[in-house]
Order: structure tokens, then C-alpha cells, then sequence
């Protein structure tokens, strides 16, 4: 049998492309589509998801546009997260307000979970969200504290 330099080239065409990635929410809309209602559900959960990250992420950036972050620095290079938690949990907490989402603020666990949240980057991982220059991601980190308050502090106390 002989087999040409181009037949060869031909043979392994197919396998050198790179691969296709498919995401979340291509999966779920494809068996939403072949008629899967559980996937159709899947996919409306994860496009509410993408929605509520997208107007977090929007308003951890216009959050910090109003707040003096040099008096919230324990130093030149590091975060003071202990002093930030609350300002971002109470800003959180009222701009659902102001989206009509009744949302209650649990002032009595804002201290503790302030501490675990600063004691957690500072002192455990030793870094924090930080850019490029080493300048602390304040964008990041509100999300980072939004996320510490629903996702620990409230659960820990067991007041989901």
C-alpha cells in the first residue's frame, strides 16, 4: 500500500485541530434544545447567575469611586480588609435595597466576620487581591467580601 505525503497530511488533519470548548451554558442550551426541561431549568439558573455577577462586579467598581481607600490602608502596601468589610456590606446590602430585594443586614456579625475576613487573606494566605503594581484590587475585594458574608459568615452563624 502507498500512501501519498498528502494523504498522509489528510490522515491527521482531523486529529491536529485544536479542541472546540464548549461552556455551561452551550451545554445546557443544546439539550435545552433537544428538549431536556432539567437543562432548560440549568440554563436559566446559570443565566441569572452571569446576570447578578455582572451588576456585583459594576458595583464593586462604582463603589470604590466615592471612598477614600488611603484611610483604609494599614500601611503603604496592605489593606486594612477589617476596616472595609462593613463598608461593603452595608453598601451591598443597600443597593439591593434599592434594587426593591428586601435584604437584611446582620450589624451584630460584622465585627467577627470582619475580623475572620482581614485575619483569613492577611494573615493566613499572607497576600490579598492586589493589581499589577501590588496596589490592592478594591474591585476585587469587594467582591471577595460580598462573597465571604453570604457565602461564611452568614452560614457559620446559621442565619442564611
Amino acid at each position: 500500500m502507498h500512501i501519498t505525503f498528502l494523504g498522509m497530511i489528510a490522515l491527521f488533519l482531523p486529529t491536529a485541530a485544536p479542541p472546540h470548548n464548549v461552556t455551561m451554558e452551550d451545554f445546557f442550551r443544546n439539550e435545552c434544545n433537544a428538549g431536556k426541561q432539567v437543562a432548560c431549568e440549568k440554563l436559566t439558573e446559570l443565566q441569572e447567575g452571569l446576570e447578578l455577577q455582572e451588576q456585583l462586579q459594576q458595583r464593586s467598581v462604582e463603589f470604590w469611586k466615592t471612598v477614600d481607600t488611603r484611610m483604609l490602608m494599614l500601611d503603604k502596601k496592605r489593606p486594612d480588609l477589617h476596616a472595609a468589610y462593613p463598608l461593603v456590606v452595608r453598601d451591598y446590602i443597600e443597593s439591593k435595597r434599592a434594587d426593591g430585594i428586601n435584604e437584611n443586614l446582620n450589624e451584630t456579625l460584622l465585627p467577627e466576620c470582619a475580623q475572620h475576613y482581614h485575619n483569613y487573606w492577611i494573615n493566613k494566605k499572607l497576600w490579598y487581591p492586589a493589581n499589577d503594581d501590588g496596589t490592592p484590587d478594591w474591585p476585587s475585594i469587594y467582591v471577595f467580601i460580598v462573597d465571604h458574608y453570604y457565602g461564611y459568615c452568614l452560614r457559620s452563624a446559621g442565619k442564611e
